[in-house]
């Protein structure tokens, strides 16, 4: 049994939620570095280093809401006396929230930086079931 499994009785429509959780709770993938700069409005920024790839080196996906950032590079032929930048290949996944969508993807002096935007389905979003109009606007004007 795993641990999300003891929650089943409990949850409804919650499988989906502890199968990732599930899945995340092994990773301690440590490369590359990457920073997720929250900001405002919903929007989050992930920050990816990659110094020594070139932009045709970097594969990024998403599909069934996760995000992958996968980048490989040829060896090359050069003899170094020191080698500190990595540039081994690798194969990152992030699980995204389900209204997460991918604004943007950007690639620009080594740092990869994927736009992400939280957005809420109509069901999710605040609405006024009783009052006037009038009520209405004036307790949005008070929020």
């Amino acid at each position: 049994m795993t641990f999300f499994e003891q929650y089943s009785p409990f949850s409804m429509g919650l499988d989906d939620t502890f199968h990732r959780l599930e899945a995340l709770s092994g990773a301690s993938i440590n490369y590359p570095p990457y920073n997720i700069v929250r900001g405002s409005d919903g929007r989050t920024s992930l920050e990816v280093a990659l110094a020594g790839f070139s932009r045709e080196d970097i594969e990024v996906t998403t599909e069934q809401n996760i995000l992958t950032v996968k980048a490989s590079t040829e060896d090359d032929n050069r003899t170094y006396s020191h080698k500190g930048i990595a540039t081994r290949s690798f194969n990152r996944s992030w699980q995204l929230g389900d209204s997460i969508e991918v604004d943007g993807v950007d690639y620009k002096d080594g740092l990869l930086t994927v736009s992400l935007n939280k957005v809420l389905p109509e069901h999710q979003q605040k609405k006024f079931w009783f009052g006037t109009e009038a009520h209405r606007e004036k307790l949005e004007a008070k929020v």
